[in-house]
C-alpha cells in the first residue's frame, strides 16, 4: 500500500468566523461560519536566515583557521614549510569559497538536517512534505551558496537555494505541530479514500 503524503503547504485547518448577516426580519445578528482553509506555513524567512549566514561564515573562517593553522604545523614537522610560500592567497580563497564552503553545508545538513548557524536557533532544513530532503536536495542547495549576492536572496521569503532544491527552513517546534496535523490529516482522510477506490472498482 502506498504511503500517503501531505506537503506542508497543503495541511488543513478549521477556522471559525463570526459575522453579521441579515435575518428572514432583514435585522442584523451574529452568525458564526465555518470555514476550511490551508494553514499558514511559518517558515524563516528574511533576517533570520541572514543571522544564520552570518554565524555560519564566522564559523567556517574559525575552521578555515584551523586548517591552514595545522597545515603549517604538518608541513613544517615534515620540514616543508617552503611549499607555504608557493600558495597563492587568491588561488586558496577561491579553492575555500568553491570547494570546502559549499562542502561545509552539505555535511552538516546531509548529517542533521542543519548548519551550525540553524542549529542555534533550533531550525532545520526540509522538503515540501517536512521530511529530510534527499541527498541531491542538499547538494543542489550547498552549491548554489557560491552563486554571487546569493546570500542576500534570503532577505525575502525563500532564497534562491530553497527555491532551485525544494526545500525550506522552518523551526523544529512547528515542524513538530505541522507534522502532527498532517499524519491526523492522512488519518481523517483515509475512509474517504478507501470509499473512492471501491467505487472505482465498481464502476
Amino acid at each position: 500500500m502506498t504511503e500517503t503524503r501531505v506537503k506542508l503547504t497543503e495541511i488543513k485547518e478549521t477556522v471559525k468566523v463570526k459575522r453579521k448577516e441579515r435575518n428572514k426580519e432583514g435585522k442584523l445578528e451574529d452568525v458564526e461560519k465555518t470555514f476550511v482553509r490551508n494553514k499558514e506555513v511559518n517558515y524563516v524567512t528574511g533576517w533570520p536566515r541572514f543571522w544564520h549566514f552570518t554565524l555560519d561564515r564566522i564559523f567556517f573562517f574559525v575552521l578555515e583557521t584551523i586548517f591552514l593553522f595545522s597545515l603549517g604545523i604538518g608541513l613544517g614537522l615534515l620540514g616543508w614549510a617552503g611549499y607555504l610560500n608557493i600558495l597563492n592567497p587568491t588561488l586558496t580563497d577561491i579553492i575555500f569559497y568553491a570547494i570546502f564552503y559549499p562542502a561545509y553545508y552539505f555535511i552538516l545538513e546531509t548529517s542533521s538536517q542543519s548548519s551550525l548557524g540553524k542549529l542555534i536557533f533550533g531550525r532545520v532544513v526540509v522538503d515540501e512534505y517536512g521530511d529530510k530532503p534527499t541527498t541531491r536536495q542538499i547538494f543542489i542547495r550547498s552549491v548554489s551558496r557560491i552563486v554571487p549576492f546569493e546570500q542576500f536572496s534570503c532577505l525575502s521569503q525563500t532564497g534562491w537555494h530553497d527555491n532551485w532544491s525544494k526545500t525550506f527552513v522552518i523551526s523544529k517546534k512547528d515542524l513538530e505541530e505541522l507534522k502532527t496535523l498532517a499524519k491526523l490529516q492522512v488519518y481523517l482522510e483515509e475512509p474517504k479514500r478507501e470509499m473512492n477506490t471501491e467505487a472505482e472498482k465498481t464502476y
